[in-house]
């Protein structure tokens, strides 16, 4: 056993992975890839790995499905994507990146591992993209179907600065036209832009669903450089709009959430996203392996707000905590939550770590803030998988993903309070 790698997360045998891609239920099975460098521990040219599970739980890495070996994606790679079934064939379309140049391909595969390009590839490029929004900064396209027609959805960057999800639709899934703005967004800094837009649907609502490079920080808000955020509201296909009836929140209060991919079935919606970050170090590199994604969980809608929930059959543990002071803490090995119950304000912190996370400017990544609806009396569960912790405060009213490199932890963790009682 290796000090880091988790035992449940769904981690490479080798090499990178970033960006979970192409999540479905076809034939019977669980089909999940994610950006992949099988050559080496950093990103490098993008391949599609990909896993395979029956219940959501327990999946198998399947080896390569997607390799860059076309004109349009020789260079960069086969960036992020989605699926969806038609006539009972896999259809994934994706991100094919040259140097200065992101386009839309499709894919086709009969058993979700096998796939074959579109000769005619690619089907989304510059002369639908509208005036204005730039070829080099145009990925990730979240494929859907509506009343008989496909859409999807491309983030994008605007000569001005600014960032779009931009909707594109088509009767054949090969042959698609401009439809409108979907969104537009003015909140990332640093030339940051918008990626991976993903979206649910819950009868006559919706959750659009993006992440976030370099959002600006809000307080308490955005306290990661990169972040996945959401809005509950209407979609108005009519008018390739995207109407809000509620405030945009965070996903994840913790350190290590990114690019999410979620799927509904049976009235149910589930969501799963890269349990990592750019701009700073992966200490789990020297294992061989760099990069995971989180466990599968279930997302309900609450009011204006999304909720994320462990599956049954997770390994996870439970927590009741009742505070008798003010301020009190609970450790959960080195992880140490601060609760302040005059603010409802809890400090989550990871430090004494082995090893510790680092930003490119140098900074240790060790210390969030969030707040809950009240702090008096607080139900967690947890999952501790080596390097890979994930907690749920409340029923899921916040839930923090974080990385934790620490040798001895192992996949037990100890227990350690004051100003509050534990069961």
């Amino acid at each position: 056993m290796t000090d880091y790698r988790p035992l449940h997360h769904i981690v490479p045998a080798k090499g990178w992975i970033n960006d979970p891609n192409g999540f479905i239920h076809f034939k019977g099975q669980y089909h999940l890839y994610c950006q992949h460098n099988p050559k080496d521990v950093v990103w490098g040219p993008m391949h599609w790995l990909h896993f395979q599970s029956k219940d959501l739980i327990h999946w198998e890495e399947k080896g390569i499905a997607l390799k860059p070996d076309q004109p349009c994606d020789l260079e960069l790679g086969d960036f992020s994507g989605s699926a969806i079934e038609k006539d009972g064939r896999m259809y994934i379309i994706y991100t094919s990146a040259i140097d200065g140049r992101q386009t839309q391909s499709i894919a086709v595969s009969e058993d979700g591992h096998h796939f074959t390009k579109f000769e005619g590839n690619p089907v989304i490029d510059e002369k639908t993209l509208p005036s204005g929004y730039m070829i080099a900064d145009f990925r990730d396209p979240k494929v859907f179907l509506k009343d008989g027609t496909y859409y999807v959805m491309c983030a994008s960057r605007h000569e001005d600065g600014h960032s779009s999800i931009l909707l594109f639709s088509s009767l054949d899934l090969f042959s698609y036209q401009f439809v409108s703005v979907l969104k537009d967004f003015h909140n990332c800094e640093k030339r940051g832009m918008i990626e991976c837009p993903d979206i649910l649907f819950d009868g006559d609502r919706c959750a659009l669903i993006y992440s976030l490079q370099n959002p600006k920080q809000e307080g308490d808000k955005f306290q990661n450089r990169f972040a996945v955020a959401y809005q509950i509201g209407k979609l108005d296909l009519e008018n390739g709009r995207f109407v809000p009836e509620g405030e945009e929140h965070e996903l994840d209060h913790g350190f290590s959430c990114y690019a999410t991919q979620t799927i509904s079935e049976n009235g149910k919606h589930y969501i799963v996203y890269w349990e990592a970050s750019w701009g700073n170090n992966h200490p789990m590199a020297k294992e061989g392996y760099a990069g995971q994604l989180s466990l599968i969980k279930e997302v309900r809608f609450e009011g204006d707000r999304l909720t994320m929930h462990f599956l049954p059959g997770t390994d996870k543990k439970h927590l009741d905590v009742q505070l008798v002071e003010d301020v009190a803490r609970l450790k959960i090995n080195n992880i140490e939550l601060i609760f302040d119950k005059p603010s409802n304000k809890i400090t989550l912190t990871r430090k004494d770590m082995d090893e510790a996370i680092v930003d490119d400017d140098g900074n240790v990544v060790d210390e969030r803030h969030f707040y809950l609806s009240d702090v008096q009396q607080i139900k967690i569960d947890y999952s501790y998988d080596h390097s890979c912790v994930e907690l749920s405060f409340n029923d899921g009213e916040v839930f923090c993903s974080l990385l934790n490199f620490k040798k001895d932890a192992g996949h037990d963790a100890k227990i350690a309070a004051s100003g509050c009682v534990v069961q």
